[in-house]
């Protein structure tokens, strides 16, 4: 095909301008024209081919594309491909447009490696979630700056700043309010020529700005293109989390617990204050594997096997004592942490805590101890049940005089189990209504007994409401041991109980009980197990090491001679 000529256009006018000029018909083929002359290329080297067979091959399904978009368009339209123009495989910017006959038009301009940085810059502020814009100062009277025109913004320039359609207008057009600390950093960022960094808040509408500002013009205009984002939710987030933070060390700092952080394998990278408050050991002391100083040594190799099974477990579980500051104080404690995970599952570090729990081991002893001495004074009940039917069988008339008389000593019996309940309701048990209801429960105070038993003593003498289960399970066992092989145990025994209220050297008063049995020689008693009876051994041992007695225990022909003198303020 003969490529139709165009009319003569100077090359000098074209230059710099477009690089390629043809015309082509309804189909696509070039019917005249291409590169242009200025750059030695054949304008006829494109005459009678198809459009996309003058475009590089890995670029001809987008040619493609371009094509069928004006066709269908029937309306000017752009892309970039590369063109065999100049025997060289550059990129050209190219313009399709319809002309009346049914033809086409296209031009192309080569993209220089300029074009193409700028290109890519401008994509990039088109496609950032950061706000950008150009402005340009305005100056007043005196030089300094008044306000400013933005020139240019990108499509995030709105939903960052929530000003819309600023290009072209003023600040203060969009912000009356505008902040007079924004003119003063853009004025001395255009005198020195030098960018910054910076934040500013913004009233209304309520921003707060991270902002980036350069120079982009020599030209003395105080031109400067600023990158900024509002960084205001993200404040509010950090003052959410900051007094988050503060109520959570407030919490932490006001609980009973110690409480920690910790890596793998038990190595503690944080400690409360109340761990240094507790054992004296400061952070730098504690960190690592530091902290197991003031574990005890036998509980040791007890907490690192908890720590190896902690991973599987899936938790931290042990009681261990501690040493606190104070010189002997030890305690027991519960340590327990559960390990926090990371969004695959994997665990970040452990928190946890250790509880005291020395008073419920305490109550753990003494409930070991309630359950003896109930086995104990079990096996002693039936033996004073059993004695009181038979005294009250020997003495009874018939079986309607017995009965009653029976039921009213064993309601006696329970009467010194309700006294000692008393504590649980917060009473004071008097020294007199514990005797009494001792002896009263085997029938030797009973208006109708032998009355073999003498009580000599003040009344109302309030015993401490620590003492008196340990105390009342003394007087108990005495009279246990008076009924079963002591004064009491045969007709012609005595008891003697006198007790009075001293007062000792400290100020403090002291109750003194003596216990006196007389009579006749007694029966031969069952051998005490090895170190002495039950009861001999909570007189002689527990009360002095509980109660801070004085005791004396003697065993005569005519029975037990005690004293007891303990401290009731």
């Amino acid at each position: 095909m003969v490529p139709e000529p165009f009319d003569h256009l100077p090359p000098d006018l074209l230059a710099g301008f477009v690089d390629c000029l043809w015309r082509m018909d309804r189909d696509g083929i070039v019917t005249a024209g291409g590169p242009i002359a200025s750059h030695a290329a054949d304008a006829s080297a494109w005459a009678g081919r198809r459009f996309v067979e003058c475009v590089e091959p890995q670029d001809r399904h987008r040619a493609e594309r371009l094509w069928s978009e004006a066709v269908v368009g029937q309306g000017p339209v752009e892309g970039s491909l590369r063109l065999a123009a100049d025997g060289g495989r550059d990129l050209f910017r190219l313009r399709l447009v319809p002309v009346t006959n049914g033809g086409w038009h296209g031009i192309g301009r080569r993209v220089s490696q300029d074009d193409l940085q700028a290109e890519a810059h401008r994509r990039l502020i088109e496609t950032i979630d950061d706000g950008f814009c150009t402005l340009e100062l305005i100056p007043g009277a005196d030089g300094q700056p008044v306000d400013y025109r933005f020139l240019s913004v990108n499509p995030a320039f709105e939903r960052q700043s929530g000003l819309a359609d600023a290009a072209g207008r003023t600040a203060l057009e969009l912000v009356p309010e505008l902040p007079q600390e924004w003119l003063k950093i853009y004025g001395r960022i255009a005198r020195s020529g030098e960018a910054e960094r910076f934040e500013e808040e913004q009233k209304s509408p309520h921003r707060f700005y991270e902002v980036y500002a350069t120079p982009f013009d020599r030209s003395g205009l105080g031109r400067i293109a600023v990158l900024f984002r509002d960084i205001l939710p993200r404040r509010k987030a950090e003052e959410r989390l900051s007094t988050s933070e503060r109520r959570l060390t407030t919490l932490v700092q006001g609980m009973p617990q110690l409480v920690w952080r910790a890596s793998a394998a038990g190595r503690w990278t944080w400690a409360s204050p109340q761990w240094a408050a507790y054992t004296g050991q400061a952070m730098v002391e504690a960190s690592g594997f530091g902290w197991l100083k003031a574990v005890h040594p036998d509980d040791r190799q007890r907490v690192v096997t908890a720590w190896r099974e902690a991973g599987a477990r899936g938790e931290f579980r042990a009681e261990i004592r501690i040493r606190g500051v104070e010189e002997g104080a030890e305690r027991w404690f519960q340590a327990r942490a559960l390990p926090v995970l990371d969004e695959r599952g994997k665990v970040v570090e452990w928190i946890g805590t250790s509880t005291d729990v020395d008073e419920m081991h305490q109550l753990r002893g003494r409930q070991d101890v309630l359950l003896a001495e109930l086995q104990h004074r079990t096996r002693n009940l039936l033996g004073v049940v059993t004695s009181v039917a038979e005294r009250t069988a020997r003495n009874a008339a018939s079986l309607e005089d017995f009965l009653p008389r029976l039921r009213e000593r064993l309601l006696a019996l329970s009467r010194i189990n309700g006294l000692l309940s008393q504590l649980d309701r917060g009473q004071r048990v008097t020294f007199d209504s514990l005797i009494r209801a001792e002896l009263e429960a085997r029938g030797f105070l009973d208006p109708d007994g032998d009355a073999r038993v003498l009580l000599d003593g003040p009344d109302g003498v309030r015993l401490r409401s620590a003492s008196v289960q340990t105390f009342a399970l003394a007087i108990h066992e005495l009279a246990t041991n008076a009924v079963k092989y002591g004064a009491l145990s045969q007709d012609e025994g005595r008891l003697a109980v006198h007790w009075r209220l001293c007062e000792a050297d400290s100020g403090l008063r002291r109750l003194v009980v003596d216990w006196i049995e007389s009579g006749p020689e007694r029966p031969v008693a069952p051998p005490p197990l090895p170190g002495g009876g039950y009861g001999r051994e909570l007189i002689e041992k527990a009360l002095p090491y509980q109660l801070k007695a004085r005791t004396t225990y003697e065993i005569g022909p005519g029975g037990v001679r005690c004293t007891i003198d303990l401290p009731v303020d």
